[in-house]
């Protein structure tokens, strides 16, 4: 058990996390079952090294900075009891109300059919700008809320033997926000995101001598359970939306056609979309050449959801069935090469001659790990373009702030032109890393400062969660750990509107924290 602490304490670490994480996925991408050309190359390395030296710097300059604030201290009393529980409950029914508010308004006032709306834009995210879609205030009230109630499984996970009654079951309840935002958007990451927010907040336990999970309510056959859940699901969207894009692949046509006339850009020629296989954000295919920014069109000259959603259940209707069954190695090997130019090593085909694995299952397990993996080459890939970027100022991370930019103030087109560059680069649709994604969003200089923050911020929450009772080191912590798991894939910000979750954290553990300074002002007795 002592080596389980010790080993749980290791992890919990930021600065021993990150070195272990980017060793891993470097040595998986220069060995694993995939063969990417060249990768990790000297640029990789050096652009790793460089990122991962910035991080520990600053993580050891914020180590520092809380020993100092800490030191001047002399009551950093624990939450209360009642504070803790008055919290879950405040933040549960803010997160629930939050998603309910987002349902309401995409499924009901929008005005489209919103799975299959949600399933087009997965296989075609150019057209967002092209379906006129209802949105209400609904909506954004919705966005701003409903990142709580990840706030409130992670509290009750991490003070749950205090944690009772009506607060604990809202809690547990307040899972509907990741799963509910998840099959909104026809998504993983956000049912994702939260299993591994949990993962790092049982981490932390550990490292402070505690059970992985609260004693009662039988978590860890709920986590067991929501683990089956989502590799279930995960399975289903996968299948699900290959089958849709190849059924729809006609009108995607069509509408993309109609948008490049309204937006007053030239035919590209004759190009036949296929369907992703295993996607990132947006389809892993190589993108087209870029053309340049393409402006939204004028008002009036899109599609409705209305239109929309009767032509998709025509395509629907009329399109043949797509099979998901890849039934030869060669299916498999040309899928890869199309779709991601790459193909698997050798030891992989050979087990595929030989019947040991099966073309299905090889190209689930071989779409996974690119999926998990493919960042690497994405930072040389972009090194070599380095001078077609321009800072996006966290439009290309933080995801709310695209639809605000398209609805509020059309006429700035610096996601089109983030599209266009993204397309221009080859990276358009791919997975960038925490380093890359630092980069696109503020440039050389920036990406430095912004590694910084990032190391600083998890060096002050190390030690305050280690050395003190407040919440909010260790809420950041969990974010901290969270981000670093998931940093060959994305930045801290990127993954499923994770800075309205960290905005949600902040905004929950300072007022936790500050409570009782609070009640001694306002009640001189006690002070």
């Amino acid at each position: 058990m002592q080596r389980f602490v010790q080993l749980a304490g290791g992890l919990s670490s930021p600065a021993i996390l990150i070195v272990l994480i980017w060793c891993v996925a470097l040595a998986l991408v220069a060995v694993g079952p995939i063969d990417f050309p060249g990768q990790p190359s000297p640029a990789v390395l050096a652009i790793v090294g460089t990122c991962l030296a910035a991080f520990l710097l600053a993580y050891r300059g914020g180590s520092v900075l809380f020993e100092a604030g800490f030191a001047r201290r002399h009551e950093m009393p624990a939450p209360s009891v009642s504070m803790l529980n008055r919290t879950v409950t405040a933040t549960s029914l803010t997160g629930i109300a939050g998603i309910g508010l987002m349902a309401f308004d995409r499924i009901v006032l929008s005005g489209v059919n919103n799975s299959s709306y949600s399933e087009l834009l997965r296989c075609a995210p150019g057209l967002i700008s092209f379906i006129e879609i209802k949105r209400t205030p609904i909506l954004y009230l919705g966005y701003v809320t409903f990142s709580f109630g990840f706030v409130s499984v992670i509290l009750f996970l991490l003070k749950g033997e205090v944690i009772r009654g009506w607060a604990a079951a809202l809690a547990q309840l307040s899972i509907v926000s990741p799963v509910g935002y998840a099959v909104l958007y026809s998504g993983r990451f956000p049912i994702l995101l939260a299993m591994l927010l949990i993962i790092a907040t049982m981490l932390i336990r550990v490292s402070q001598g505690r059970r992985p999970l609260p004693a009662g309510h039988h978590l860890l056959l709920k986590v067991l359970i929501a683990l089956g859940l989502f590799a279930l699901y995960s399975s289903w969207v996968w299948s699900s939306r290959q089958n849709f894009c190849i059924q729809l692949t006609p009108l995607i046509r069509e509408l993309e056609e109609k948008q490049r006339q309204a937006s007053g850009v030239p035919s590209p020629g004759q190009q036949t979309p296929a369907a992703p296989v295993q996607q990132a954000p947006s389809p892993p295919l190589p993108p087209p050449a870029a053309q340049g920014p393409v402006a939204p069109p004028p008002p009036g000259e899109g599609i409705s959801g209305t239109d929309l959603s009767k032509k998709m259940a025509e395509a629907a209707a009329v399109a043949p069935k797509a099979t998901s069954e890849t039934n030869t190695a060669d299916a498999v090997l040309a899928i890869m090469l199309e779709a991601w130019n790459v193909k698997p090593r050798g030891y992989v085909t050979t087990a595929l001659n030989a019947g040991y694995l099966s073309p299905r299952a090889a190209l689930i397990g071989l779409s996974t790990f690119f999926y998990l993996t493919h960042g690497v080459r994405t930072i040389d890939i972009a090194w070599q373009a380095r001078d077609k970027f321009s800072p996006q100022w966290g439009v290309y991370e933080v995801g709310i702030l695209s639809p605000i930019l398209r609805v509020f103030f059309p006429q700035v087109q610096q996601v089109s032109v983030m599209e266009a560059e993204l397309k221009a680069t080859g990276i358009y649709g791919f997975f960038p890393t925490a380093w890359l994604a630092a980069f696109i969003d503020f440039g050389m200089i920036g990406a430095i400062v912004y590694i910084l923050i990032w190391g600083g911020i998890a060096g002050w929450s190390a030690t305050g969660a280690r050395r003190s009772d407040l919440l909010t080191p260790q809420l950041l912590l969990i974010f901290v750990i969270t981000s670093i798991l998931l940093s060959p894939v994305q930045g801290p910000l990127g993954v499923a509107n994770a800075a309205l979750i960290l905005v949600s954290m902040l905004v929950v553990g300072l007022v936790v924290d500050g409570s009782p300074r609070f009640a001694k002002r306002t009640d001189p007795v006690a002070a």
